[in-house]
């Protein structure tokens, strides 16, 4: 958000058809009616939402120096309750993270064509919340100190009450001598590593809960090169969408089957020497030895 000091323009009709539209810098107490930030989302809050569905897209046509290069990403997590999720993540096409957890097994993949690796889990682990969270933040960082979020009508989603935001730049600054500043000028001045073109979209939060439910924008930006004197003028496109429901979530996630998986979980198993040395077990393969419980003080 800009700095109280800096001047905000927006356009105002002049109340007939006959009146050019009037440039009217906005007060300080005008652009806080005006803009307000919805709450923080974090685990702590996702986990008040309770059992879950929640589902990403994020498409970036990326600019044709490569500053930042082209993504297409889907995510999804099915989150029951703490410990007990199912993730989901393909970018350009190719599975890069697969996780399910059961109390403290995790089993976990990043290939499509590769086995599933079972692992100890820390109990009341919340990363993969804070995983679908890091999506949002990562989508509206090229807007960085622009994007303004501008309350709406309240409505429903999923029959929930919530708090709708519709998402813009808010107007550039002006300089010394009362002109508006240039996109890159703008930039430069709150200190962002791109300079936004246009940005639009909606933000539903959740009144209960202060959760986003639904989020949804359309940006294009052109990056700044900051290193080596790069200076691309072509821009790029990004659209991200999100939504968390409440409905449809699965009654129960289960494990991969016995032979889609390694047991990687650390075991003591005495060696030649006599002395116990680490290694993995899986009951289902042969030869293997059975895994034992790390709380085992053995």
């Amino acid at each position: 958000m800009l700095g109280l000091g800096l001047l905000l323009l927006v356009q105002r009709g002049g109340g007939c058809a006959t009146t050019e539209p009037t440039d009217v810098v906005l007060t300080e107490e005008d652009a806080v009616a005006r803009y307000e930030l919805p709450p923080p989302n974090s685990p702590g809050t996702l986990q008040g939402l309770g059992p879950h569905l929640w589902e990403a897209s994020f498409d970036r046509r990326g600019d044709k120096q490569g500053i930042q290069a082209s993504r297409d990403s889907v995510a999804r997590l099915v989150w029951a309750e703490l410990d007990n999720y199912q993730y989901l993540q393909i970018d350009d096409g190719a599975l890069v993270h697969d996780e399910i957890r059961l109390d403290r097994d995790v089993y976990r993949r990043t290939r499509d064509d590769s086995l599933y690796g079972l692992f100890r889990g820390t109990p009341g682990d919340s990363l993969i919340l804070q995983r679908s969270l890091i999506a949002w933040e990562q989508a509206i960082a090229p807007f960085a100190g622009q994007l303004g979020y501008e309350r709406q009508e309240d409505g429903a989603v999923e029959g929930r009450a919530v708090r709708v935001y519709r998402l813009g730049l808010t107007p550039r600054p002006t300089l010394a001598d009362g002109s508006q500043a240039s996109p890159d000028t703008a930039a430069n001045l709150m200190g962002i590593v791109t300079s936004p073109i246009a940005l639009d979209g909606r933000v539903y939060i959740d009144i209960e809960t202060g959760n986003r439910l639904v989020a949804e924008l359309e940006g294009r930006y052109v990056p700044r090169g900051v290193v080596g004197g790069k200076d691309p003028t072509d821009e790029v496109l990004v659209s991200y969408r999100e939504s968390r429901s409440l409905t449809g979530v699965p009654v129960e996630i289960l494990p991969p089957r016995a032979a889609e998986y390694v047991d990687r979980r650390t075991v003591r198993v005495p060696g030649p020497d006599g002395r116990r040395r680490r290694g993995s077990a899986n009951s289902e393969r042969p030869g293997s030895v059975p895994a034992l419980d790390p709380d085992d003080d053995r």
